[in-house]
């Protein structure tokens, strides 16, 4: 079979050259393969499946010589975080304590993937059971960023951002506890998609009325966050929070509607907690602000840190779930855990159940100051991050830094201003907005209403239509470089 580098194309364009039989699906494959082994210094994969995925190819060449029909992402190559099971193919939890775990079942939202024809070739990293923003373990090593090797992925879905910056398939599916599909977006210049609570199965979770992690979809182009998820949406009967939806999937595309951006009042949150924010980065949040007025938008800029954003509770919840699953690998495998994992499982041992009740009605609160917040706006506007990604090496306990000054911890320094919306359960999306003037990506972040996902990506293709960072690469990765 001869390769076919089909990287950058999006993916109603793959699906359409494959079933009209203009190119082979295994052709797709190995063009995609002959990519992996480029990507290699940027340590996006942490499992490849070359040989399932060329099955999977001739699978789908022998269906169409038959004349059949086929799903939605027909031979559209997809990777999976390394956190999410995958039936025969390695889920190592970036972790060595599993590191010959080979599940024998899909996670649900792989399942639908499978059926819509798509083509899994690889888990993507992450650190240890997805415990930080950024992406290293022991198992794996560090997943650089494609725009400068020595800075950070973000995380814990970094693999999955640096395998759509490069080009290595169109979608890759994410997790998101605290911002951990967005700020990895942010940090490598895609599209990261948070959907609301409830929109796709995470059937696998052992707390589900008490969930704050969510299956996400990462692309390159905007529409492709449609058609990712419309492909993993329908309803699973061990997911509660399903049911609110019903079975009904995502609807992709969606029939016409309001211009995303005319008369939408946006509420403009430059800081959340009083810390630092990077220039460059205000700078391109101050064009994203323009570019809206320009197009319409009702703008209005308020104050975040006069809003309690309980911010430590999602902290709490998250560790107190945590050390409920992990706190035994604490007691018999700890030589065998990262560092920083077995300082996290340490910090969930200390909460008492007081602070955590405590901990789970403040969530309420959250939740009611974020619908409060909507009575008077359409959407919220934030940079996703408040520096461009830090050093790959950089530390998850020790400060960020900015010109040797410590500017504080990465919760509450960086990233504060995904944390919420795991708690409150609206659907919110980092947005590539141009680069700082080292070239590394900056994003922007949106968040909307219960079950608005479609005026998002909508909002996201109008964005792309302006930045046009759909169509670049890092250096040596544009297709045919």
């Amino acid at each position: 079979m001869s390769a076919q580098d089909f990287a950058g194309r999006p993916v109603a364009a793959i699906v359409e050259a494959f079933t009209t039989g203009r190119v082979a699906a295994r052709d797709i494959v190995e063009g995609l393969l002959a990519r992996c082994a480029r990507a290699e210094p940027y340590n996006p994969i942490a499992t490849l499946d070359a040989d399932g995925a060329r099955a999977a190819a001739d699978a789908l060449d022998g269906r169409r010589k038959r004349g059949d029909g086929f799903g939605t992402l027909a031979a559209v190559p997809v990777s999976a975080k390394d956190l999410i099971l995958t039936r025969g193919l390695r889920t190592a939890f970036a972790s060595l304590t599993m590191k010959d775990n080979v599940p024998t079942v899909d996670a649900d939202a792989i399942a639908q993937w499978r059926a819509a024809d798509a083509v899994l070739f690889a888990k993507t990293t992450t650190p240890e059971f997805g415990h930080k923003v950024l992406t290293d373990s022991r198992l794996h090593g560090i997943t650089r960023n494609p725009w400068n090797r020595e800075h950070s992925s973000g995380g814990s879905s970094g693999g999955a951002a640096v395998s759509i910056a490069l080009g290595l398939g169109p979608i890759a599916m994410t997790t998101d506890g605290a911002g951990s599909g967005r700020i990895p977006a942010a940090c490598c210049g895609v599209y990261g998609l948070k959907a609301t609570l409830g929109r796709v199965p995470h059937e696998a979770a052992p707390d589900q009325f008490g969930q704050l992690t969510y299956l996400g979809v990462m692309a390159r182009h905007p529409a492709d966050l449609g058609a990712g998820l419309a492909a993993m949406s329908r309803g699973h009967r061990d997911d509660p929070w399903t049911a609110a939806i019903g079975r009904t999937p995502f609807p992709w595309p969606p029939a016409a509607g309001a211009d995303p951006i005319a008369g939408r009042r946006i509420t403009v949150i430059r800081r959340m907690t009083g810390g630092y924010l990077d220039p460059d980065t205000e700078a391109r949040l101050d064009a994203a602000i323009a570019f809206l007025d320009k197009k319409g938008a009702r703008i209005r800029e308020i104050d975040g840190r006069e809003i309690d954003w309980k911010l430590d509770v999602a902290r709490l919840i998250l560790r107190a779930n945590q050390v409920e699953r992990f706190g035994e690998l604490l007691k018999t495998r700890r030589g065998d855990l990262d560092p920083s994992f077995a300082k996290t499982l340490e910090e969930g041992q200390a909460i008492d159940i007081a602070t955590l009740r405590k901990a789970l009605a403040d969530r309420t609160l959250a939740y009611r100051s974020v619908q409060k917040l909507f009575a008077e706006c359409d959407l919220l506007l934030t940079p996703t991050v408040a520096t461009p990604a830090p050093p790959a090496t950089q530390d998850q306990f020790a400060p960020l830094m900015v010109d040797a000054r410590p500017i504080g911890d990465l919760r509450s320094a960086w990233y504060a201003y995904a944390i919420p919306f795991n708690m409150t359960g609206h659907p919110a999306i980092s947005i590539p907005w141009g680069r700082s003037k080292a070239g590394l990506p900056i994003g922007i972040h949106f968040v909307a209403p219960w079950f608005a996902e479609a005026h998002l990506i909508q909002l996201a293709a109008a964005c792309d239509a302006e930045s046009g960072a759909s169509g670049e690469f890092p250096p040596g990765f544009a297709p045919d470089a």
